[in-house]
C-alpha cells in the first residue's frame, strides 16, 4: 500500500479511537476547568518536537489525549472572545465536510454544498427581515467584516479595476466598541486607519445618535472630499 493511503479498515479503527476520545471529552466537559493545568514549558515539551523524517502512520494520533488535556475548554463557564460553545452535531458536520472536501466556489464544483449554502443564507436573511437577499458564509466575523467593507467601498467608489488610488478618499464610521477586525480590514483594503472614525457610545454601548446622524449623512466629511462608505455597529 502507498504510504499516504489509508485502508477502509484502518480509517474505521482510527475514527473509532477519535470518536471514543471525543465522547469521553464531551461527557466530562462541564466538570473540566476552563483553562487547562499546563504551562508554556509543558506544551513545548509535548508538542514542539522536530519534524519526523518518516511518516508516523497511525502513531500520529498517539498525542491526541494530550491535545485534549492541554486545550482550553469551551463549556458554560467560558466567556472569552467571540466564540460560542461547540455543538457536538456540528462537530460531526465538520467531519463530513472534511471527508467530502468540496470546493464551494460554484454550483458545478459542489452541487449539494452550494445549494445548502444558498439555502442557509436565505434562512438567515429571512430571519432578520431581509427577504430576497443573498450572500455567502464565511469562516468568521473578521472575514465577514472584510467582505462587507469591500462591497461597501465598491458600491460607493468602484476601485476593483482602476485601484483605490484613483477613487478618492472614503470614510468609515464605526462604534467605538467595534471589533478589532475593523481597523485591520480598512488597512487591508487600502482605506487607511486614519479614515476610520469612531462614534462614541452610551453606557448601554449604543452609538449616540447626535454624533453619527449628521456624519453618516456625509455633511462633514463630504465637504472635505471624503465620501461615507459604511456605518459599522459593534460586533
Amino acid at each position: 500500500m502507498k504510504p499516504l493511503e489509508l485502508s477502509p479498515e484502518d480509517f474505521r479503527a482510527l475514527a473509532a479511537d477519535v470518536l471514543a476520545l471525543s465522547v469521553e471529552y464531551l461527557s466530562t466537559l462541564d466538570a473540566r476547568p476552563v483553562f487547562p493545568r499546563t504551562s508554556g514549558v509543558e506544551t513545548e515539551r509535548l508538542f514542539a518536537q522536530g519534524a519526523p523524517e518518516h511518516g508516523m502512520g497511525n502513531r500520529a494520533f498517539d498525542a491526541l489525549p494530550e491535545v485534549f488535556a492541554h486545550s482550553r475548554v469551551q463549556n458554560g463557564r467560558f466567556f472569552g472572545y467571540v466564540q460560542g460553545s461547540g455543538d457536538p452535531v456540528a462537530a460531526l458536520g465538520d467531519l463530513v465536510a472534511s471527508v467530502l472536501n468540496q470546493n464551494i466556489t460554484a454550483w458545478r464544483s459542489s452541487p449539494a454544498g452550494v445549494t445548502i449554502e444558498r439555502t442557509v443564507v436565505r434562512w438567515l436573511a429571512e430571519a432578520v427581515g431581509c427577504h430576497g437577499f443573498s450572500g455567502t458564509l464565511t469562516g468568521g466575523g473578521s472575514a465577514a467584516n472584510l467582505m462587507g467593507l469591500a462591497m461597501a467601498r465598491e458600491s460607493r467608489t468602484p476601485t476593483n479595476d482602476r485601484g483605490i488610488h484613483s477613487a478618492g478618499a472614503g470614510v468609515i464610521y464605526a462604534s467605538e466598541q467595534v471589533h478589532m477586525a475593523m481597523p485591520k480590514a480598512v488597512a487591508l483594503l487600502g482605506i487607511g486607519r486614519e479614515n476610520l472614525h469612531y462614534v462614541p457610545c452610551d453606557d448601554s454601548y449604543r452609538m449616540f445618535r447626535q454624533h453619527w446622524s449628521g456624519l453618516y449623512a456625509g455633511m462633514r466629511h463630504k465637504d472635505e472630499g471624503q465620501w461615507p462608505w459604511s456605518l459599522r455597529p459593534a460586533r
